[in-house]
């Protein structure tokens, strides 16, 4: 996402009134935020968006006329890939994680949700792509330092399966992210797993122990049994977590 000077432009689309008008409150007083818009209407959201081009946009899977889905596909088919998507779900399951890495949705929250939480969470996601960099990005950084090569496919099948897992808040790795991410690169997940399995196995191997213990702990460093594809994951988002928090 490219960051703009100013204020963070925000579009809010929720089915849910009272939470639309209550988050709307919070944003109209912050001095981080600006609100461009504001609709219960799927149809009136992407017309707001192509008109207004918010750098973020809060959707809702229960908005009428068109649901969230739908109003982030037309958004990506317009490569609007720049806009950052915060999805609201009752329901989420396999098939929402699929969808939202294939639309690239940024956050996924599980609805019902309170208007401090929706708002908390925005100023959340403002904060990390304020740094200038994605999660994504970030994560290619990490994998880097640890020893990846960007070139390999061990390497981008790491990349994919931690951002997956950490943008389905730990779904299940063989049931739900190798396919997802077999997906993407054309492949099956057995391959997937492979290959990221080789990557970490190699990354702890020949990565500094002091470089490994930033990441996994200065006990977990010190193990010579790699981490598991789940460990690995589930150590990074935890990391990358504790380092929003100190933002």
């Amino acid at each position: 996402m490219k960051i703009k000077q100013g204020k963070m432009r925000i579009l809010l689309a929720c089915a849910d009134e009272s939470l639309l008008q209550q988050t709307k409150r919070l944003m109209q007083a912050s001095n981080e935020l600006e609100l461009v818009g504001c609709t219960s209407n799927g149809t009136k959201a992407w017309e707001m968006i192509r008109q207004k081009t918010p750098d973020m946009v809060v959707l809702d899977t229960d908005l009428p006329y068109a649901d969230g889905f739908a109003v982030a596909s037309w958004m990506r088919q317009n490569k609007m890939w720049d806009t950052s998507i915060i999805l609201l779900s009752s329901f989420i399951g396999g098939q929402t994680y699929v969808e939202c890495s294939l639309l690239h949705i940024n956050v996924l929250l599980r609805k019902p949700i309170c208007a401090d939480a929706l708002y908390e969470r925005i100023k959340l996601a403002v904060t990390c792509t304020s740094r200038g960099d994605t999660v994504e990005q970030r994560l290619a950084q990490i994998l880097r330092e640890l020893g990846m090569r960007e070139q390999t496919i061990g390497y981008q099948c790491a990349l994919l399966t931690v951002c997956l897992y950490r943008e389905t808040n730990g779904a299940s790795i063989t049931k739900i992210i190798y396919h997802s991410v077999a997906q993407q690169m054309n492949s099956e997940g057995s391959n997937v797993e492979r290959n990221m399995r080789y990557a970490v196995h190699r990354a702890w191997d020949k990565c500094d122990k002091a470089v490994l213990a930033r990441y996994f702990g200065e006990a977990r460093a010190q193990d010579k049994e790699p981490p598991s594809n789940r460990e690995f994951c589930a150590a990074l988002v935890e990391y990358l977590r504790q380092e929003a928090c100190r933002l």
